[in-house]
């Protein structure tokens, strides 16, 4: 576990991390773990840092992988917490996605993955649409940042020009890039996806699902890396 910036944890698992958004009546999930990150261990984690799963009143969720979506349920009865999530990505949630080309590798997986681990499909008590604003940690933009998934978004919090950016990339080993092609329903539109999150103000940094223990300023720093190749070899509208 990781304060990453004030009130904000990262909760870390091997390759999968999530977030705990913390304010004085309650706290919001931002996605809500995988195998590493089981209801109990992110329960131990809040508790270290002194505060309680009990207190979790709403989960958000950034697109419907399953990596990101494995204990939306599990966690939705143990705390009575809401569960947010992105319209465009009902499909995926729900496991009704129609994967396409080398995509249909990764529903093969997703397929694989809901009977092996015992898949719950969580109760969306929310869906919400890109530009909405969350009321949650002084207000979450919805940002669309289609191309890993089609919902895929990040959360901007305007008071803090931070970002919540998903799987919009991965930052291990100060290796940024996009997610594997098998990964994406469209991997050119996560081209668009990072000039969109990169023209935000993010004087606050970037946040991401699959990262090294680095700053927010440490993953902004590379999303201005892997911009500046975009840039380099293409130009893309941004919308």
């Amino acid at each position: 576990m990781i304060q990453v910036v004030e009130n904000c944890l990262q909760l870390r698992g091997r390759v999968v991390h999530h977030y705990a958004l913390l304010e004085n009546d309650g706290i919001t999930l931002i996605d809500g773990g995988f195998l590493s990150n089981p209801p109990a261990k992110t329960a131990d984690l809040l508790k270290a840092a002194g505060r309680s799963l009990s207190e979790v009143k709403q989960i958000v969720l950034t697109h419907g992988h399953i990596d990101h979506t494995l204990h939306i349920a599990e966690l939705q009865q143990l705390t009575g917490a809401k569960v947010l999530a992105p319209l465009l990505d009902r499909d995926h949630i729900e496991g009704r996605y129609a994967y396409k080309g080398i995509n249909r590798v990764c529903g093969l997986l997703e397929k694989a993955a809901r009977v092996a681990f015992n898949y719950e499909r969580p109760v969306i008590d929310q869906w919400f649409a890109p530009g909405e604003t969350l009321p949650f940690w002084d207000g979450l933009e919805v940002i669309p940042l289609p191309g890993h998934t089609c919902g895929h978004v990040g959360f901007y919090s305007a008071a803090r020009e931070l970002l919540l950016a998903g799987d919009l990339f991965s930052n291990f080993h100060h290796c940024p890039k996009p997610p594997p092609r098998i990964f994406n329903v469209e991997t050119r539109v996560i081209d668009e996806s990072i000039l969109r999150a990169d023209a935000l103000p993010l004087s606050g940094g970037v946040l991401l699902s699959h990262c090294h223990k680095g700053t927010p300023q440490d993953h902004r720093d590379d999303l201005k890396r892997i911009a500046l190749r975009i840039r380099s070899a293409a130009t893309y509208p941004i919308k």
